[in-house]
């Protein structure tokens, strides 16, 4: 049985300044006629129609669907303390090693160019 081709979504994006996507929902691909005209960039997320704002309309309490909004905004500050906390010390740690790494590589260099400017 064969797979079936997926082809890459896209969207029409809602978003603040500060780049957290507030609601978002799938369009088609716009046409190279269209790219073109309105000078589009379909991002590697496949977000082609973005509007920004500041999100002040979050903070009115007649606004039902803050609610909503503010678990997506908490949800986004979990994933980047997540990350800050549980990623980033093996990202230092990595790239402590590989200075180590290209160091001792450098040595084993020198080592080899020395040797082999000794043997005739």
């Amino acid at each position: 049985m064969r797979r079936q081709k997926r082809r890459p979504i896209h969207y029409t994006a809602h978003s603040l300044n500060d780049g957290t996507v507030l609601a978002a929902f799938p369009v088609r691909k716009p046409i190279p006629k269209t790219i073109k005209r309105e000078k589009l960039i379909i991002d590697g997320d496949g977000v082609c129609h973005e509007w920004s704002g500041a999100g002040k309309e979050l903070s009115d309490v007649s606004n039902e669907s803050r609610t909503r909004f503010q678990d997506i905004i908490a949800t986004r500050l979990n994933m980047h303390r997540t990350i800050r906390e549980m990623v980033c010390p093996y990202l230092l740690k990595l790239q402590k090693d590989m200075e180590n790494m290209q160091k001792q590589l450098y040595h084993i260099q020198q080592l080899l160019d020395d040797q082999a400017e000794v043997t005739p």
